[in-house]
Formats: structure tokens, C-alpha cells, sequence
């Protein structure tokens, strides 16, 4: 089972394999710098649109309900490559602030911003979500990263203590419908097992979490119907595949990726049957004047 204190190693790894996909898929190593899920977004050619169509559209959709002030100061909890903050800052300008676990991904990150000739307003640094952020932001975004929270009403707090009084906190993730543990036993096992979950949060959570911290909901939207979750016959396949892997696999690398793949097939069968769903949650602390 991948613990907590594993997590910086864990998506050390994850990293340098992206890296590795994404050229293999797009001819671009970072594919716009993002590690978020793929929509099923078709890209349209006749308009000049890349093919990574799929995976902007989330840093597309969050910035569209943010409405966020002119040039405003954003923190992105659980940054990756910068894929988000990069794609803000050219369309609104701004300045940025990135944590993540990774030490890979914080070196692309910084590297990236410096290519850009943008460091001096998208800065990054090795943190935890969990740890003291500074204040006084329009946004805190949390996109894909709160399922390893080990408390999420102190994580939510800790990042509504970010905000300026009048910010928002935008959080786009995964979330279970029901207890995983009660009613899909099995792919809450391999989350757990595979991906550090100790506890796969619930849309509930989320919300009686923000209404814990005194945030108030302002939007939501429920992003499934772009999920294209394959069928389960292919699921099965590699589940049994995979598993085999990650048994005689020697290499902790190899296995780390294995398991990456054993936990997103476990995803996906929840998506498929509608016991998780993506879903975007805009909180504020009061009036947005």
C-alpha cells in the first residue's frame, strides 16, 4: 500500500513517465503541461485547435466560472507541471504561486516559467496543502488533488485561510456518490492499495467540509458526461494484466506505474457505473462585490 510519506516519491515517478506518454502520444513531452484527466473534448482541426484539445478544456472550464479580477493572484494546491497556472497566466495575466509534492515536477515547473521569461509571476515551490500558504489570494484552484487529503476539513480549511475575504476556491475532482468502502469494496481496495487513499471522499464530504470551514457554495456543475470510461470487459483484461505485473515486477519504478494504472482502471469502473462523478464545486467566505 502506497503511504502518505510515499506520495513525493510516488509522483516523482508518475512524472518521469508522463513525460514519456505524453511524446509518445502528442510529440510534445508535457502535453500543455498538465497531468489532469482527458476529456472527451474532439479537437477541432478546421479550427486550428490542438490535439490535446481534451486535456485543456479543464484549465478552460475552471478559469470560465472563476470570475476572477483583473489580473488576479491565484494559488494552484497540487500544481503539477504548471499546466494550469501557464494557461491562466497567458489569458488573463496575473500573478501565480504552485505547490506540489514533486520534485520532478517542480523542476519542469520552474523551468518552464523561466523558458517563458513569466518566473518573476509564476513562482512554485515543494509543499503540502496541509502546510501554512500565505494569504491574501482571489483563487486558490485544486484540480485533481484533494484525494489524498488525510483530513479534508482541515486541508479546506487551511486553504480557505489562503483567500482574500472576497475569493473563491474552485475544486474540480473525483467524487464518490456513496461509501466506497460499504458499496464497491473491491475498487476502494485498489484505490487505497494503489493510489494512497486511505479514504476516497464522497461529494458529501466535500460539501459538508466547506460548510464546516464557513464557505459558502456559489456553482457547481457535474463534468461526467465528457468521461469515456471503456468498457468493462477491457477493464477486466488489464486489471488481471496489470496485477500480474505488479507481482513479478522487481523494480519499484515499473511498479509505481503499474499501480498508477491498477487505481485509474478502479476510476474508471466507478465512472462507468455512476458511483463516482467529476464534479466542479466555486466556494466563497461571503458577497463577491
Amino acid at each position: 500500500m502506497i503511504t502518505h510519506k510515499q506520495l513525493p516519491e510516488y509522483y516523482d515517478w508518475l512524472s518521469r513517465y508522463v513525460q514519456l506518454t505524453n511524446w509518445l502520444a502528442y510529440r510534445d513531452r508535457f502535453a500543455s503541461f498538465t497531468m489532469h484527466k482527458r476529456l472527451g473534448i474532439e479537437p477541432a482541426e478546421h479550427a486550428g485547435v490542438r490535439r490535446t484539445a481534451g486535456v485543456e478544456y479543464v484549465n478552460d472550464r475552471v478559469l470560465g466560472v472563476a470570475d476572477l479580477p483583473p489580473a488576479p493572484r491565484v494559488l494552484d494546491a497540487g500544481c503539477g507541471f504548471g499546466g494550469t497556472i501557464f494557461h491562466w497566466q497567458s489569458r488573463i495575466g496575473g500573478r501565480y504561486e504552485g505547490i506540489t509534492l514533486s520534485s520532478v515536477q517542480l523542476a519542469v515547473a520552474q523551468r518552464e516559467a523561466r523558458r517563458r521569461g513569466i518566473a518573476d509571476v509564476c513562482r512554485f515551490r515543494l509543499q503540502s496543502y496541509d502546510e501554512p500558504l500565505g494569504s491574501g489570494f482571489d483563487a486558490v484552484v485544486a484540480i485533481e488533488s484533494l484525494i489524498h487529503s488525510p483530513d479534508l476539513h482541515r486541508t479546506l480549511a487551511n486553504l480557505s485561510a489562503a483567500l482574500r475575504p472576497s475569493g473563491v476556491l474552485l475544486l474540480l475532482d473525483d467524487m464518490a456518490m456513496c461509501d466506497l468502502d460499504r458499496h464497491r469494496p473491491a475498487e476502494a481496495h485498489l484505490l487505497r492499495r494503489h493510489w494512497g487513499c486511505a479514504r476516497y471522499w464522497t461529494y458529501d464530504d466535500y460539501r459538508n467540509a466547506l460548510y464546516r470551514t464557513g464557505l459558502s457554495l456559489i456553482h457547481e456543475e457535474d463534468l461526467s458526461a465528457l468521461m469515456r470510461p471503456r468498457h468493462e470487459e477491457i477493464l477486466d483484461c488489464l486489471e488481471r494484466t496489470y496485477s500480474l505485473l505488479h507481482e513479478r515486477i522487481p523494480l519499484r519504478p515499473a511498479r509505481t506505474v503499474v499501480s498508477a494504472y491498477l487505481g485509474g482502471i478502479a476510476l474508471e469502473r466507478l465512472h462507468a457505473s455512476g458511483n463516482v462523478h467529476y464534479r466542479l464545486l466555486v466556494a466563497g467566505k461571503g458577497s463577491r462585490s
